[in-house]
This record gives structure tokens, C-alpha cells and sequence, in this order.
């Protein structure tokens, strides 16, 4: 069984370390020149199913002839299986991670009055599908650079504002704060989202979904204001995990028994 990620050259993911060393199964990094051969490509690497992660999450989308119900109420894919008659299906662990793991954080830190989501891609999208069916009292505030730009197919229930407006947003007590951009990640390390750190307080818990570095530079500065927060490595490592369970489950129905016997 040999599986992949999909990744822009500037990303520096730990997946094939996790993959190979603590699953134990091959797996390789990808970043294809563009989209066009992508499936000769993917063909020639001998792959039953890969990941995918920045930029191709939703670029990837119209490639797909299956889709799950995460996928398509999401418009976002970080899991792709490739089916014995060569058709892709589209998954989204990235929903199912944040789905197990907010109830997770609720469990420690009890409830919320408001999600604050920074950045409106596939990370974002799941933790809101997510949100949305856990707690659907609860509103959605993504915070984004461009507020006006309408997300297609995108329909759980939610406001947009600018990072501008969040100075004098009149936020509740306790927010839920997820930091689902890639600003921050490795290689450059000290660049921040522009939210207004004034603005968090003791009350807020900070959820960041970047694992590389641990912390990140916005981490340790809401940290000094006294906030609640959770890393990114257990959604890294969960939303793998479901992966892994989708691709095993592909690999004995479908594959293994073809496989002659060495």
C-alpha cells in the first residue's frame, strides 16, 4: 500500500514522518508543476490514496468523481482515495479531526458563546461544518482579508468580518478563537495573522491548527495574555489517523486480494 501527499513547495509537512516511521507504511511527498497531468502523475507513483494540503485543497475539488457529504459541504478535500476502476473519491478528515476534537476542548475548558475563525480555507471550512453540527446555537464569525468574497457552495450559517473590524467587534466573554490560516507555519516562523491581540482575554481559549513550529509565535503571544490554548499536532495527528483508517479499509476490500503472493 503506498500513499502521498500532495503539497506546495513551501510547505514543510511532517506526514511522511508520521506515516512511515509511527504508522509504518510507505509514503511520499508530491508537489506537482501544476494540476494538468495530475492524475498521470499520481498513476505512475503506484498510490491508492493520498493527502492534500496547501494551496490544492480546494483546488482539487472538480477532479473528484465521488464525493463525501464533508466534502461537498465544505467544498474542501485533505483525503483522496483512488478506487480499483480509477475513479477519485474525496474525503475531508480534516472535518471528522475537528469534529472529535472540539468536543474534546469543550470537555476541558466548558463551553463558549462565539466561534472566531481567522481565514475562510479548507481548515477553516471543516471546523465550521463541524461547529455547526456540535453546537448549532453557537454563531460562526470567520475573520478574513477578503469578507465580500462569497464561498461558493459553503452554507453552514456564519458571519464574515475584516481583520479591521475585528478592533471594535463587540465579541462576547468567552470565544472559541481558531487560528486556521497558514501564517506562522515553518519556514517563516515569526510572521503572525493580523488579529488584534489586544482583543484576547483570559476568558478566550486559542485553538491554533499550525503544528510546525510548537508553538507558534501566535500561540506563545496569546499565551501572554493569559488565554487558554491548543496546539495544532493533535488535529495533525487525528485527521491522519482517519485517513490512515479510510485507506486500510480501501486496501483490504479492494486491493490486497489482487496483490500476487511474493
Amino acid at each position: 500500500m503506498k500513499l502521498g501527499l500532495l503539497a506546495g513547495e513551501q510547505v514543510r509537512s511532517f506526514s511522511p514522518l508520521l506515516f512511515q516511521r509511527v504508522f509504518g507504511v510507505p509514503y511520499e511527498l508530491y508537489t506537482p508543476p501544476d494540476l494538468t497531468n495530475l492524475r498521470q502523475a499520481i498513476h505512475e507513483r503506484g498510490w491508492i490514496g493520498f493527502n492534500v494540503t496547501f494551496p490544492y485543497k480546494t483546488a482539487i475539488y472538480p477532479l473528484l468523481e465521488l464525493r463525501d457529504t464533508e466534502v461537498e459541504a465544505t467544498q474542501a478535500v485533505n483525503a483522496v482515495s483512488i478506487l480499483p476502476d480509477g475513479r477519485w473519491q474525496g474525503h475531508n478528515t480534516d472535518y471528522k479531526a475537528a469534529h472529535y476534537l472540539l468536543g474534546e476542548i469543550e470537555s476541558v475548558y466548558g463551553a463558549w458563546e462565539m466561534a472566531v475563525i481567522l481565514g475562510t480555507g479548507g481548515v477553516g471550512r471543516a471546523v465550521a461544518y463541524a461547529h455547526a453540527q456540535l453546537y448549532p446555537e453557537v454563531p460562526i464569525l470567520f475573520v478574513s482579508r477578503e469578507p465580500t468574497a462569497r464561498l461558493v457552495g459553503f452554507s453552514v450559517p456564519h458571519r464574515r468580518i475584516s481583520y479591521e473590524a475585528c478592533r471594535d467587534y463587540p465579541f462576547p466573554e468567552k470565544v472559541l478563537l481558531v487560528q486556521a490560516t497558514p501564517v506562522g507555519m515553518f519556514p517563516a516562523v515569526k510572521a503572525m495573522p493580523p488579529f488584534p491581540l489586544g482583543r484576547v482575554q483570559p476568558s478566550w481559549i486559542v485553538w491554533e491548527m499550525i503544528y510546525n513550529p510548537h508553538p507558534t509565535y501566535f500561540l506563545q503571544a496569546v499565551w501572554q495574555r493569559g488565554a487558554r490554548w491548543e496546539s495544532g499536532y493533535p488535529f495533525f495527528r487525528k485527521q491522519a489517523e482517519y485517513s490512515l483508517a479510510i485507506w486500510n479499509a480501501l486496501w483490504v476490500t479492494h486491493y490486497k486480494r489482487r496483490t500476487p503472493a511474493s
